[in-house]
């Protein structure tokens, strides 16, 4: 019946294959999505009392070249090899979070590696932050207030300091300061594979891109 249509009505066949074109463009112009998005030692002291009224959204995505994007905290893993978990909820900036705290965002590497962030507005320098957050630590964890280690170095080219103590585990944590927000990244793990943990720890901060 199509081929008698054809030859007898071949306005129709034109119509009829507009209406198509027209109708798979629409299909496809629909299947785009975006989404929103945006982050280190187990301690903390800020000056600031609300992350989430401040927070602006940044994608959630992920690419090829690109992992973990955390909603809360605008910053982004370039590594693949690392997924994980946002935050549930802002920090607001007092305290001391823990791996399990819903502040926290939770990340998952290479060999089940683990790594935790958390972040938000400060009007402090990095130096101070750092102290008053070990004495933090030292107060809500009974650890020792200064590090066995600390360190210079840098996360996506923000001056950061590298901290390693023993507390009953093995724990590093790393703290920057970008755009107004502090960074803190930790890990911790039970005593005995200090060197590897060392290693991978140096290079999940390597993957590190701030977005803000």
């Amino acid at each position: 019946m199509r081929n008698s249509l054809e030859r007898t009505v071949p306005i129709l066949r034109l119509l009829a294959l507009v209406l198509a074109t027209a109708g798979a463009l629409a299909a496809c112009g629909g299947g785009n999505s975006t989404s929103a998005a945006s982050s280190s030692v187990t301690t903390t002291t800020a000056s600031t009392s609300s992350v989430a009224t401040s927070t602006p959204a940044t994608t959630t995505s992920a690419t090829a070249a690109e992992g973990f994007v955390s909603k809360l905290y605008h910053y982004s893993l370039k590594s693949p090899d690392w997924t994980g978990t946002s935050a549930q909820t802002a920090w607001g900036g007092k305290g001391s979070p823990g791996d399990g705290d819903p502040t926290v965002d939770s990340l998952v590497g290479p060999d089940s590696a683990r790594a935790f962030v958390y972040a938000g507005p400060t009007k402090t320098t990095l130096k101070r932050f750092v102290a008053e957050a070990r004495a933090t630590n030292a107060k809500v964890r009974a650890c020792p207030a200064k590090p066995e280690k600390t360190e210079r170095t840098t996360i996506d080219g923000e001056p950061a300091i590298l901290d390693e103590l023993h507390c009953g585990v093995f724990a590093l944590s790393a703290d920057a300061i970008h755009a107004g927000w502090i960074y803190v990244f930790f890990t911790y793990d039970q005593p005995g594979n200090e060197a590897a943990m060392r290693d991978w720890f140096r290079s999940l901060l390597e993957t590190v891109s701030f977005s803000a």
